[in-house]
């Protein structure tokens, strides 16, 4: 392959997937050296671009691109060469980064031409332990797609196992570049064991140049550089302190008025893609343009408290948010022709939120830096970037334009996160080899800590015991005083915060009605203003086996707010907001709850059938743990809705109900709502009981609920529903009542759950365990069998 143009894509959940892209550029481009040192021959060249998420990149161009000849020939199609990464997560289920390209791809007015020009690698991650037909299915199913349209793979499919020896999938990611990518894309002699021991000079230093694309510059009129980022630094104490209000100790820094326009920016590119749009009044827009306008929305926390007991192992809160604002300003699109829903939110959406890291965690991080930048944390920062200047590296989003590093630090920079091996690696070259007596073995066990031969090592290092960046910086303290690490090579290497995703464990149209009686009750216009959702989160937290304390980020920043109530507006000049949250809201997997409700009236006289259930479709939601957040906003969105249809004033004794003047006495068979929840202890994390307790006695609900250590024998959530009503739940619920099944929680019990419901079906079913999967399959076409899982 002479001069050829390579486009690196990838799709991840958790960034794994990223993380093999980035060390197959490292290593591509060491292996491409070595060819031409070998061979004296600079001909070959690999031009390595793209490095971004699949919906970052425009798939469907790729056949639509021509290239003009020459005496008048027609345009041929121009060539291209994709090297993909492809994760799968959930229920054999395709990343949110790459959703939009694969329902794109699925389209039929594609033909199997369409891709003729194009070739590509694909390397697949997964997990075997979930089965053969959900390893690695994301990938396996895009690679099918695009052979489909017409394009020729480069290699045999590469696949990573989290579960292999010696690595994981980073181990089987360097076996699959050895014998099937270089091969392909480079005419090359085989290459020696140590794959990256080339990246080293001559002198033991390792070489990362060409991975910087920042410069930093104390000079007020700096020279221009080839550089992608040009950084200015304008020293605190020459700072306008002026500008800064006499309030702006008790708010973040990206709420300062000089900071705020570039902050908004730069936390719009982490929107999601499908996040939807509002209005200035906080009205959900029903169609939505781009997220590249579309900051986040701002949120104050009014309910945090703690919902296990006080003596459990686990603190799990429920946190409510008041939606007062938008960092646009003046609070959404500045379109008000657009038609717009009447709900806020739909139930079973998903809220992201945006977290900081604490101060006492920045500062202990700034205090292991050179010198050099310590002097320069509380600086302001300008920082500008030239799009010409294109490099080989995989970049974060491009850091606010105008802030400063401790505010980069708190807010943009995600340094509790546990380094890559990438960065391991980048953080070698910036040992202190000369000054520090430890400075060499440091560097040499940097190295040895992000190759596949240390794998053990960086497994017993940084994933068993948690080391974050924090620690990293500490244990490697021949970086403190290097001369190699200054602003600019810290904001190269550094990781960009990525915001968390948590399930909203509230009924849209149930808060609003709440928030309408409030309004009423105080009459009060401000009381009113936004609207509000609530969490269910579990705050990570724990010790690793020599004991090192760990925190979740996000969890643990979200139960670090203080709750307080709505005293002022984004209007108000004075006071402020306390406990702001950043978010966005998105659809999430159970989009299609049915709320049509059947209301059977027959010359007024009561009917004493089956089918007299308030609703069309009775739902079933099994869940365990914080998996209850999506299915209690269900269950409460259709609890509201009917309330709607039939007032409260208008019931009857318990067990009975009035719908249109008409008596309807409710069995088992006729409750709208069933919940199979499972937790360790009644007593202890029984998430919403008493809301449970409640629908139940109402004869609104069938609970059966799963304590797995309340007994001698633990029972989980999948035997729970083995055994419900006598082994017959499952069947007459789908096949007989027509129900929806909707599954919320950990990967492993929804697999079990799915499990456990294919077999209750194969067993009545005709033609067994493939018609079971084919009806599980139409479902889920129509919304009724939805999963959502997470790791």
């Amino acid at each position: 392959m002479n001069n050829s143009d390579i486009t690196i894509l990838w799709a991840t959940q958790s960034g794994r997937a990223k993380a093999c892209a980035r060390r197959t550029i490292r290593l591509l481009q060491s292996k491409q050296q070595q060819q031409q040192q070998s061979s004296n021959n600079n001909n070959n060249k690999l031009n390595i671009h793209g490095c971004c998420s699949l919906d970052e990149y425009n798939f469907l161009s790729l056949g639509q691109q021509s290239v003009q000849q020459s005496n008048d020939e027609p345009p041929i199609k121009k060539q291209h060469t994709l090297l993909l990464f492809v994760s799968t997560t959930g229920d054999a289920e395709q990343p949110n980064n790459m959703i939009q390209t694969w329902n794109l791809l699925l389209s039929k007015s594609l033909s199997n031409q369409y891709y003729t020009n194009t070739s590509f690698a694909l390397f697949a991650l997964g997990d075997r332990s979930y089965g053969p037909t959900a390893f690695c299915a994301a990938g396996r199913k895009l690679a099918t797609r695009l052979v489909q349209l017409g394009a020729l793979p480069l290699c045999q499919l590469g696949y990573g196992d989290d579960g292999s020896l010696n690595g994981g999938v980073f181990a089987d990611l360097d076996v699959w570049l050895e014998k099937e990518l270089f091969p392909s894309v480079i005419v090359a002699k085989p290459m020696s064991s140590g794959m990256s021991s080339s990246t080293s000079t001559q002198n033991g230093t390792a070489d990362v140049s060409g991975s910087i694309n920042m410069m930093a510059d104390v000079h007020e009129n700096s020279s221009s550089s080839t550089s992608p980022y040009q950084v200015k630094i304008l020293q605190s104490n020459d700072h306008n302190e002026s500008s800064v209000t006499n309030n702006s100790h008790d708010i973040e820094e990206w709420q300062r008025e000089e900071y705020q326009q570039s902050y908004s920016k730069y936390f719009t590119q982490l929107c999601p893609a499908t996040s939807y749009q509002y209005t200035h009044q906080l009205e959900r827009l029903a169609t939505s343009s781009s997220s590249s306008d579309n900051p986040p929305l701002l949120g104050c926390v009014t309910v945090n408290e703690r919902i296990t007991s006080e003596d459990w192992i686990q603190d799990t809160r429920h946190i409510r948010i008041h939606v007062t604002d938008s960092m646009i300003g003046n609070g959404g699109s500045s379109s008000q022709q657009q038609h717009h829903h009447s709900l806020p939110y739909q139930a079973g959406d998903v809220a992201t939120i945006l977290p900081s890291n604490p101060s006492s965690l920045v500062e202990r991080f700034i205090s292991l830096l050179p010198q050099s930048i310590r002097n320069l944390a509380d600086a302001t920062l300008h920082i500008s970037y030239n799009p010409n200047q294109t490099s080989t590296t995989i970049m974060n989003h491009p850091w606010p334009t105008t802030c400063t590093l401790r505010g980069l630090l708190t807010h943009c920079a995600d340094i509790q996160s546990l380094p890559e091996r990438e960065d391991l690696y980048a953080l070698s070259s910036y040992c202190n080899t000369k000054q520090q007596i430890n400075g060499q073995d440091q560097q040499d066990k940097l190295i040895s800590l992000s190759e596949t031969s240390g794998a053990s090592l960086y497994g017993d290092y940084i994933i068993r015991e948690k080391r974050n960046w924090v620690d990293v910086l500490y244990d490697f303290d021949s970086i403190l005083s290097s001369v190699l690490l200054g602003v600019e090579e810290l904001l190269m290497i550094l990781p960009s915060m990525l915001p968390r995703h948590f399930s909203i464990a509230s009924s849209p149209l149930d808060m609003k009605q709440q928030q309408q009686n409030q309004k009423l009750a105080s009459d009060s216009d401000k009381a009113a203003a936004g609207f509000e959702l609530e969490l269910c989160v579990a705050v990570v937290e724990g010790s690793t086996p020599l004991g090192r304390p760990y925190t979740g980020c996000c969890s643990k920043y979200l139960a670090s707010l203080v709750p307080n109530q709505i005293t002022t507006t984004k209007d108000d000049k004075e006071g402020g907001l306390s406990s702001v949250v950043r978010l966005w809201i998105h659809p999430g997997s159970f989009s299609k709850l049915p709320l049509n409700p059947r209301l059977v009236v027959e010359d007024g006289e009561q009917l004493d059938s089956p089918s007299s259930r308030r609703f069309d479709t009775p739902i079933m939601c099994i869940g365990a743990g914080t998996g209850i957040a999506p299915l209690r906003s269900l269950t409460l969105e259709r609890e509201a809705h009917i309330g709607k249809v039939l007032p409260s004033s208008h019931s009857s004794s318990a067990g009975d109900e009035l719908v249109n003047n008409t008596t309807i006495t409710n069995t088992d068979d006729d409750v709208d709502n069933i919940l199979v929840f499972g937790c360790r202890k009644k007593t202890k994390d029984y998430y919403y009981s008493s809301e449970w307790e409640t629908l139940t006695n109402n004869n609104r609900l069938q609970l059966i609920p799963a304590f797995s250590r309340d007994q001698k024998h633990k029972l989980y959530v999948q035997r729970a529903l083995r055994e419900a009503n006598g082994g017959e739940l499952i069947v007459r619920h789908i096949l007989e009542r027509q129900g929806a099944v909707y599954i919320a929680g950990g990967s492993k019990m929804a697999r079990a759950v799915k499990d456990e419901i294919v077999e209750a079906l194969t067993d009545r079913l005709d033609g067994g365990e493939k018609d079971a999967k084919r009806l599980l399959n139409k479902m889920k076409r129509k919304g009724l069998f939805s999963i959502e899982a997470w790791s």
